[in-house]
């Protein structure tokens, strides 16, 4: 009996204890169960995708606070408008929200690109209100990289495994090519009516071309205050192959489309280009974006009109051509490019070199080498036969006392390497590079082939040799033709790099187009458009007072009021900078002019001329 009970006991102990050993198995599992969670979790996103996600959160709640705070970021002002606990409660949303986004899709790609697309929008509203700024956009540029870096690392976005059916390739590239055309047109035309545009280089173009529909011939009066051909002073035949374009609706807005529409064509070579070269899809859309983007194509169209910036087309079609070995093609439009104006002949002759000393094509390279030193002589004797000889004076910085032309150019160059470096390296030319190179990810200088090298020849001639300040200024015309070539020593960079290598530089380069349009472009249209809706009434009075000059009168005109009065044939340019001012039976002069004798104006008109009539700041004057 007691041994039964003992038993009994036992066993009941015993089931206690296999109790109290089961409860702490389950207690102990749970722990046990939580580690495995985590070590899952960190399995499917590691640590460094935590940190980009955190990182893509404050990004987007940057992006957020700057869009919605009237403050200024560059002003300390900005932290007392901005409310902190919002920006936490942002980024706390955003940072939750890709780490379930990312487990319920089980898509890894959802941090990368929340960070990708974040950092780009964070990039781009900074550079839009620190307009123009060079240093500022090599810091965003730093900070870039290192997401890029990344982000291209194991392809993270899945850039690779995108795929795009071939037709999308020329939708993209079609609407693309329309949406860069009608942006910059309206910006362009914006600033045309906001009466923003001057004699140089609008108003002498706008005449230029209705003399040339009327007259035949390329002729102005106020480009040098006297009737002369424009070809006397760059010799462009190109411009005959627009002229049947602008008579169709013959306006000065109609050469400010036709420009934005050329520049916007070139995308269609980068296609082919890239085409040609076996690039796939994905980096073909991608060219195309960085071509639309390209800082200096867009921000340069909204300076105005000219012919330089019918290379950027030209100068593709013709290194297509040369890749794809169609030889009739490549010499049309060499020819083509050449017609442009006189000193493209320096774009044809690297062009050349690098088809000799790159692609090994001795005779071809050779022969079109000599077309362009042909070309460039016949185009020179033109120039000096119509008007005063090219403008050697950009290089006069190279020329000793007592020496002229380009051997004294030359001459200087090869025997003081010092002077002509020192030439070269200065800030602000430094600074014009950077604007060039940084939004193509500095990729021109990556390729294995360094012949092709040879095509940075005409940045250094155009753009980096003179001290005439516009020729290295973003702002303007001379970068056309260079970021042609540019863009083509990308692509052709990217054909040879490993994988890897060639996702960090496109998304690189595409990143910081974006973003430098912001810094350049975008600010700009902002300022014309809002230009041209706050001056509405005085435009319509400058046009109305314009109106009151007969076609046919003899008139002297402000700088800035030129480029509307382009059906006048007798007009002339205030103030006078190629001789002495002449009398002419109107004189339409800003008020603030004449206040101040400006130029010696108002001692120059006396009480030889009668105010007329007058319209905000401008001011119509007769002849007695």
């Amino acid at each position: 009996m007691g041994q039964a009970t003992n038993k009994a006991v036992t066993q009941k102990g015993g089931t206690e204890q296999d109790s109290q050993a089961t409860s702490n198995k389950i207690n102990k599992k749970q722990p046990s169960n939580f580690k495995n969670d985590m070590h899952k979790f960190l399995d499917f996103l590691p640590f460094d995708y935590i940190i980009a996600a955190f990182c893509a959160s404050f990004c987007t709640a940057s992006f957020i606070s700057l869009i919605t705070t009237a403050a200024a970021y560059t002003d300390l002002t900005f932290l007392s408008a901005l409310s902190p606990i919002s920006f936490i409660i942002c980024m706390v949303v955003v940072f939750a929200g890709q780490l379930a986004l990312s487990v319920i899709t089980k898509a890894k790609q959802v941090i990368p690109s929340t960070l990708l697309a974040s950092a780009v929008a964070f990039g781009a509203i900074l550079a839009y209100n620190n307009p123009s700024q060079i240093y500022f956009n090599i810091g965003i540029g730093f900070v870039m990289f290192l997401v890029v870096a990344w982000v291209a690392k194991d392809d993270k976005i899945g850039f690779t495994k995108l795929r795009l059916p071939k037709k999308s390739l020329w939708i993209i590239a079609v609407l693309g090519a329309l949406l860069f055309t009608v942006t910059v047109s309206l910006a362009c035309i914006a600033r045309y009516h906001a009466y923003m545009t001057y004699n140089f280089d609008f108003g002498i173009f706008a005449q230029m071309f209705e003399n040339m529909r009327t007259t035949g011939l390329p002729n102005t009066t106020v480009e040098r205050n006297t009737l002369m051909s424009h070809f006397g002073v760059h010799f462009s035949p190109i411009y005959y192959l627009l002229l049947p374009l602008y008579m169709i609706v013959p306006r000065p807005e109609t050469l400010l489309v036709l420009q934005a529409l050329f520049v916007a064509a070139g995308v269609f070579a980068v296609v082919l280009l890239c085409k040609k070269l076996n690039l796939s899809t994905n980096i073909t859309i991608a060219f195309t974006f960085i071509y639309l983007f390209f800082p200096s194509l867009s921000n340069g169209c909204l300076y105005d009109f000219h012919e330089n910036k019918f290379l950027t087309v030209l100068i593709l079609w013709t290194l297509y051509f040369v890749i794809s070995k169609n030889t009739r093609m490549l010499f049309v439009f060499a020819v083509l490019t050449l017609m442009v104006k006189e000193d493209a002949a320096i774009y044809i002759m690297a062009i050349a070199l690098y088809i000799i000393l790159g692609r090994k094509q001795f005779i071809k390279g050779g022969i079109l080498f000599a077309v362009s030193i042909i070309y460039f002589a016949f185009a020179t004797n033109m120039v000096a036969a119509l008007g005063d000889g090219i403008m050697i004076n950009r290089l006069d910085n190279y020329i000793p006392a007592g020496e002229a032309g380009f051997l004294a150019v030359a001459k200087t160059c090869f025997f003081n390497l010092g002077y002509f470096i020192s030439q070269i390296f200065t800030a602000d030319k430094i600074a014009f590079m950077i604007w060039m190179f940084l939004p193509l990810a500095f990729a021109p200088f990556m390729g294995e082939k360094k012949a092709i090298l040879l095509l940075l020849v005409p940045m250094l001639v155009v753009d980096l040799m003179s001290n005439w300040q516009y020729q290295y200024d973003i702002n303007y015309q001379y970068t056309f033709g260079v970021a042609a070539l540019l863009i083509f020593m990308a692509i052709m960079t990217v054909q040879g790099l490993s994988r890897r290598n060639r996702h960090t530089v496109v998304l690189m380069s595409c990143a910081m187009c974006f973003i430098m349009s912001f810094s350049l472009f975008y600010p700009r249209v902002r300022t014309y458009t809002n230009a041209q809706n706050a001056n509405k009434t005085t435009v319509a009075a400058y046009n109305d007072l314009i109106a009151t000059v007969p076609k046919d009168a003899s008139v002297t005109a402000d700088n800035n009021y030129i480029p509307y009065m382009y059906n006048f044939t007798d007009l002339y340019m205030y103030p006078n900078y190629y001789g002495s001012a002449q009398k002419t039976e109107y004189y339409l002069v800003s008020s603030g002019n004449i206040a101040s004798n400006a130029d010696n104006l108002k001692t120059f008109m006396g009480d030889s001329y009668q105010l007329i009539g007058s319209a905000g700041a401008m001011q119509l004057y007769k002849l007695k």
